[in-house]
C-alpha cells in the first residue's frame, strides 16, 4: 500500500489539498469513516469553486453599484465576500488535514453557503427583492442533494426558509399585510419546487442504484437479476436503460457463462448453478449429486487426428451428455476434456446408476470420423460420483467438487472406462 503523502503541519495551503491524489485517498475508506472521508474530499474539491464564485458575485455586485448606482455599500459587500472566502478556505484546510468531515461539519459548510447568499442579498438590495436569497438557497440545496444526500438537503431547506421568514418579518420596509402575503406565496412556491426536486432526485438515485447493482452482479457473472420495468409508473430515460439491460441480459449470460464449443456451461456458469442447487437442496432437505467425467485418452485423438477433429468430438460429447440427462440436470465443460454434471434431487445410488449408464452410452457411441471413409472414433469415459445433502455447510460446493474429483481420479487409476463413487473409506492406496 502506498503511504499517504506527508503534510507540513506548519504550512498547509489550499493548493496542496486540491490534488486528485489526496481527494481519491480521502474518498476510499471504510463505511462511516468512508462517508466522512468522501464528504471531506468533496468539501476540499469545492472550496476553490466556492471562493471563486463568491468573489465573482461580489465583483458583479460592485460593478452594478458603481455603474448603475444603488443602496449597497461596497465595503460591506467586500467584507462579506472576504469573510465567506476565509471561512471556506479554513474549513477546507481543516477537513483536508483530518481527511474526514462529519455530517455536522458538512451542515456547517452548507449553512455558510446559505448565510453568504442571504448576507449578500440583504447588503446588496432592498427588501422588495429579498426573494433573490431563495434562488441562491435553492442552488445550495440542489448541490447538497447531489453531493451529500437528501438529509443535508432537507436541513438546508429548513434553514433557508426559516431565514427567509425572519427576513420577511424583520424587514423595515415590509410593513403591509399584502407584502407579507406575496412573500409567503414566494416561499410556498419555492418550498414546493425544492421538495419536488429533492424527492425526484432521490427517486432517480434509487433507480440508478438498482441498475448499477445489476451491472455489478453481471460483472461477477450473475445475470439472474432483472430490471423491474413495471415499477416505473412514468417511463423515462432510466427505464430505457433498464429495458436495454433486460434485452441483452440473456445474451450476456450466454457469452459469459457458456462454453462456446460445446454449448454447455463453462466453469463459472457451473459454479453458479452448483451454488443455486445447493441453496435449494438446503432449503428442501434433499440430496444432490455431482458427476466428474473425463474422456479417456483424449490426447491421442488430438495427436492422431488434429485439434479440429478433437473439437468435433468434444462438441459431440457435450451433445451426448445433454441428451442423456434429465430436465433440470446441468452439464458443464470444466476443462479441456473434462465435463461435470449436476443432478438435483438425486441420491448416491441413483447417481451411481446413472453414471454407469453414461459409461455404456459413451462406450457405444460412434463419434464422427476425421474423414468420411475412415472408421468412427470410439471413446470411453471415467466418472467420479458423489452425492449428499448440503446441511447448511458454507463449503459444501467446494467439498462436493473435491470429492467428485477424488472419485474420478480413483476411477482413472483403477483402469478407466468405469464409474467410482466417493466414500470415506476410499483407501489411500487407491488414490495414489
Amino acid at each position: 500500500m502506498t503511504p499517504p503523502p506527508s503534510i507540513d503541519r506548519g504550512s498547509v495551503t489550499l493548493s496542496r489539498l486540491f490534488t486528485p491524489r489526496s481527494i481519491a485517498r480521502m474518498a476510499a475508506a471504510p463505511h462511516d469513516a468512508g462517508r466522512d472521508a468522501a464528504a471531506a474530499a468533496v468539501l476540499v474539491a469545492q472550496a476553490r469553486s466556492r471562493i471563486v464564485i463568491a468573489l465573482g458575485v461580489t465583483v458583479v455586485q460592485l460593478a452594478m453599484v458603481f455603474w448603475l448606482g444603488g443602496s449597497a455599500t461596497p465595503a460591506i459587500l467586500l467584507g462579506i465576500a472576504l469573510a465567506y472566502a476565509a471561512f471556506s478556505g479554513v474549513l477546507a484546510i481543516g477537513v483536508g488535514r483530518l481527511e474526514r468531515a462529519t455530517p455536522a461539519v458538512v451542515t456547517l459548510a452548507l449553512a455558510g453557503d446559505i448565510a453568504f447568499s442571504f448576507a449578500m442579498t440583504v447588503a446588496g438590495t432592498t427588501a422588495v427583492h429579498y426573494e433573490r436569497a431563495l434562488f441562491g438557497a435553492m442552488i445550495v440545496i440542489h448541490l447538497a442533494n447531489v453531493y451529500f444526500g437528501r438529509r443535508q438537503a432537507w436541513r438546508m431547506v429548513v434553514l433557508s426558509f426559516a431565514a427567509y421568514l425572519l427576513l420577511m418579518f424583520a424587514a423595515p420596509d415590509r410593513l403591509t399585510a399584502l407584502d407579507r402575503v406575496e412573500d409567503l406565496w414566494t416561499l410556498l412556491i419555492g418550498a414546493a419546487g425544492t421538495t419536488i426536486v429533492i424527492v425526484n432526485a432521490g427517486h432517480v438515485r434509487r433507480r440508478l442504484r438498482a441498475i448499477v447493482t445489476l451491472f455489478e452482479r453481471a460483472e461477477e457473472g450473475d445475470f439472474s437479476g432483472e430490471y423491474d420495468e413495471e415499477a416505473d409508473v412514468r417511463p423515462d430515460a432510466i427505464t430505457r436503460v433498464g429495458r436495454a439491460y433486460n434485452r441483452v441480459r440473456m445474451h450476456l449470460a450466454s457469452m459469459v457463462l457458456t462454453d462456446p464449443l460445446t454449448g454447455c456451461l463453462n466453469r463459472r456458469g457451473f459454479e453458479q448453478a452448483l451454488a443455486r442447487a445447493a441453496a435449494r437442496s438446503s432449503r428442501s432437505g434433499s440430496e444432490l449429486a455431482l458427476l466428474a467425467l473425463d474422456l479417456d485418452h483424449f490426447k491421442q485423438i488430438n495427436d492422431t487426428h488434429g485439434h479440429l477433429v478433437g473439437d468435433e468430438v468434444l462438441r459431440a460429447a457435450g451433445a451426448l451428455l445433454n441428451q442423456a440427462c434429465r430436465a433440470g440436470d446441468v452439464v458443464a465443460r470444466t476443462g479441456g476434456e473434462e465435463f461435470t454434471m449436476l443432478l438435483p434431487d438425486t441420491d448416491a445410488a441413483g447417481a451411481f446408476q446413472f453414471a454407469s449408464r453414461l459409461c455404456d452410452i459413451v462406450r457405444g457411441h460412434s463419434f464422427p470420423p476425421p474423414v468420411p471413409w475412415a472408421p468412427a472414433i470410439r471413446l470411453t469415459t471415467s466418472i467420479g460420483v458423489v452425492a449428499g445433502a448440503p446441511e447448511s455447510r458454507d463449503d459444501f460446493a467446494a467439498m462436493i467438487s473435491a470429492r467428485a474429483d477424488t472419485a474420478l481420479y480413483v476411477a482413472k487409476r483403477s483402469g478407466r472406462d468405469r464409474a467410482r463413487a466417493w466414500s470415506p473409506d476410499l483407501s489411500a492406496a487407491e488414490q495414489l
